[in-house]
C-alpha cells in the first residue's frame, strides 16, 4: 500500500539522510522546507525546497518528518506545528524488534539495530549505525550519534546528545540535556546537563559552550 506523501524540514546534509530513509520505506517525499530563504525555490537532493516556516503553515495536517540535528531547535518547531502529523521514519535496512516502541516523528537511519523492550521517545534520531541494546529508555528528543553503542538497560534522559563513536555500558544513566563527546567511553552515571568526554568519560567545562551542530 502507496504510504502518504512526506515533507521533511530541515534541507541540509541530515535533511538528505531523512530523505533517503523516508524512500527506502516506501514513502513519497514531496518536497524540503527550510528557514534560510536563499534555498527557497531551488532543487536539492532532486526535490524542491518549498518556502520557510510562513509556508508550511499553510499545509493543511501535512505528514512531515523533521530533520535537524539540534534537540533543542527541533522541540521548538514541533511545538509549533502541533496539527502536523509528524511520521516515525525507520530505514528499510536498519533492524527494530517487533517489542521496541518508537515515539511519534523519530528517524532510525541505515545500519542501526534497536533490541528487544527497548523504548525510544518521540522525535528522536537514532543516527547511522547506532545499536541500542535490550531494555534501553531513550527520552524524547534525544540524538544518538552515528556509530554509538549503548548497552543494555542504559537510560538517556531528554534532549541529550551522544557524540559520534560512543559507548556507554550497561546500566547507566545519561541526564537530561547532558552531552557527550564524540569517542568518549561512559561507565557512570552522567548528571543533567552536565558535558562529559573521554575514555573513562570525564566532566568537560568549555570555555565557549558544546561544540554539537546541526547534521550530527
Amino acid at each position: 500500500m502507496k504510504k502518504k506523501q512526506t515533507y521533511i524540514f530541515g534541507a541540509s546534509g541530515h535533511g538528505k539522510v531523512v530523505a533517503s530513509t523516508l524512500i527506502s520505506a516506501g514513502y513519497e517525499v514531496a518536497g524540503f522546507f527550510d528557514d534560510n530563504p536563499d534555498l527557497h525555490g531551488t532543487e536539492f537532493f532532486g526535490l524542491l525546497v518549498l518556502g520557510g516556516q510562513d509556508a508550511f503553515a499553510k499545509l493543511n495536517r501535512p505528514a512531515a518528518v523533521m530533520a535537524i540535528g539540534n534537540g533543542a531547535i527541533r522541540k521548538k518547531i514541533v511545538e509549533k506545528f502541533s496539527e502536523v502529523d509528524w511520521i516515525r521514519a525507520i530505514h528499510a535496512k536498519a533492524w527494530v524488534d517487533r517489542s521496541v516502541k518508537v515515539g511519534q516523528g523519530t528517524v532510525i537511519f541505515a545500519g542501526a539495530v534497536i533490541q528487544p523492550d527497548a523504548t525510544v521517545g518521540e522525535h528522536c534520531i537514532i543516527n547511522t549505525g547506532a545499536t541500542v541494546d535490550h531494555d534501553c529508555r531513550i527520552g524524547d528528543f534525544v540524538h544518538i550519534c552515528p556509530g554509538v553503542n549503548l548497552a543494555g538497560n542504559v537510560t538517556v534522559g531528554k534532549g541529550a546528545w551522544i557524540g559520534i563513536g560512543s559507548q556507554v555500558i550497561q546500566g547507566v544513566s545519561i541526564g537530561e540535556g547532558s552531552v557527550i563527546g564524540a569517542g568518549s567511553t561512559v561507565i557512570r552515571d552522567v548528571p543533567d546537563g552536565a558535558t562529559v568526554v573521554g575514555t573513562p568519560a570525564k566532566p568537560n567545562r568549555m570555555e565557549n559552550g558544546d561544540r554539537r551542530t546541526e547534521d550530527g
